[in-house]
């Protein structure tokens, strides 16, 4: 009886103790602005030979489509996982049915052969040059999309916007490009680029960003003329595009066959949104004082927020505008989804001299309201990119917070936000 009574009391004790609280788990991920932009390279990141030939040589293709490589011991375990898993994505799009169309092979014996190391900067020759050829992938270079981009280079591939029909599709502004950079938006001719008969990409894995090299990072240094590139995002840097699927199966005399391009999918993302026609099911929640506000071009206050969106400079973002909400706060919630590894990838614009504070807050029915990321103060006046891994592990929903301070020049923005399953790309 004793006994039994004794376990009753430890049950109940046990059964009265408040359950632990899951901890989430945050890794914020090094961004650098423009990586593929080095100086000393032709367009930000290609190696020029002393004596330049171009990839209408199919000679410097590389023979029977198959690239051997040799990966720096430099490299951390996961960036050297990230770069496979870049080419074997490369591979498996480019497939013809069953066929390889290109491969990657680890270089044994080899005399040509790409050399990837953890050097300066993210550059590469444009195709197969002989010998130990360098592909340098440096801080800020380890994303899949920008392993992808460098690798293109060395299949033979230049950048998009350097198309000798670029004109038609898009402006180059050349009073925001310095200079010593005004040839790097120099035209191809068609005597040394092969369009391969295929249309300008503005989602091409090869096309640069929008402010790529531009002095003012607050106003483009390339904007798509009126009519092209609605809601494309120029300079991505997920996944190739079919496009550019389509170039290297061209290039390298395969069969067209674009039907199994990897694309961060529906069922892997959760949010992705540029807001150029909506907030993509997100929700302002009942705690604001006031709502984020869709907007294309610049906001209303001078010398705060931004000029023009970060997806191509002609679409749409959102911002919290600080005049007339002074000590207030804007609040808006993502759906919830099960618990589990996501990655939480924006781009923020905060610029002003009375700026306040932007927060990613997570919280859900067994998650305290806490924050993932916060960013207080007045930043460049530029967009700047954030790449968060996250692991929670309970159901949660994401909270986007701008808190303005005292005065009016505390615009906040955001663009091009994407939570999506598993580690960031």
């Amino acid at each position: 009886m004793k006994l039994c009574l004794l376990l009753v009391f430890i049950i109940g004790l046990v059964a009265g103790r408040p359950e632990p609280e899951p901890q989430i788990s945050v890794e914020e991920i090094e961004t650098v602005d423009d990586p593929e932009v080095t100086e000393g390279y032709f367009e930000g990141d290609i190696e020029l030979p002393k004596f330049r030939n171009a990839i209408r040589n199919l000679n410097e293709r590389w023979p029977n489509g198959i690239v051997y490589y040799r990966i720096s011991s430099a490299f951390p375990s996961s960036t050297h996982a990230t770069i496979v898993e870049a080419m074997r994505e490369i591979e498996s799009n480019t497939k013809h049915g069953s066929t390889y169309c290109v491969r990657y092979v680890e270089r044994t014996t080899q005399s040509d052969y790409i050399y990837i190391q953890k050097n300066t900067g993210c550059h590469s020759k444009i195709g197969r040059h002989g010998g130990a050829q360098e592909l340098s992938l440096g801080t800020g270079c380890e994303g899949k999309g920008t392993i992808m981009h460098e690798l293109n280079h060395a299949l033979g591939f230049w950048h998009e916007q350097n198309r000798y029909d670029r004109d038609s599709y898009v402006t180059i502004h050349t009073d925001n490009i310095a200079s010593q950079h005004q040839h790097d938006f120099t035209k191809h001719t068609s005597n040394d680029m092969n369009l391969l008969g295929t249309p300008y990409d503005f989602g091409s894995v090869m096309h640069y960003g929008a402010y790529t090299f531009a002095v003012d990072k607050s106003h483009p240094s390339i904007s798509p003329k009126t009519g092209y590139a609605n809601g494309v995002t120029m300079g991505q840097r997920l996944a190739m595009s079919t496009q550019d699927v389509a170039r290297i199966q061209k290039l390298y005399g395969c069969p067209v066959d674009t039907s199994h391009v990897t694309h961060p999918s529906s069922s892997q993302s959760v949010v992705k949104c540029n807001f150029d026609s909506s907030l993509c099911g997100m929700t302002s929640d009942s705690q604001s004082n006031f709502q984020w506000t869709r907007k294309s071009g610049s906001t209303s206050t001078p010398h705060t927020g931004p000029i023009a969106d970060h997806t191509n400079s002609a679409g749409y973002y959102i911002y919290a505008e600080a005049s007339g909400h002074h000590n207030q706060h804007a609040r808006l919630l993502s759906q919830t989804v099960a618990g589990g590894h996501y990655c939480i990838d924006y781009w923020l614009y905060q610029y002003g001299s009375q700026e306040g504070s932007f927060q990613v807050l997570a919280a859900g029915s067994r998650i305290r309201e806490q924050a993932v990321k916060t960013v207080s103060g007045s930043q460049s006046n530029a967009w700047k990119h954030y790449r968060i891994n996250l692991n929670v592990p309970a159901d949660f929903h994401l909270i986007l917070q701008a808190t303005v301070s005292s005065g009016d020049l505390g615009d906040i923005a955001i663009d091009d936000f994407n939570l999506y399953h598993g580690r960031c790309l």
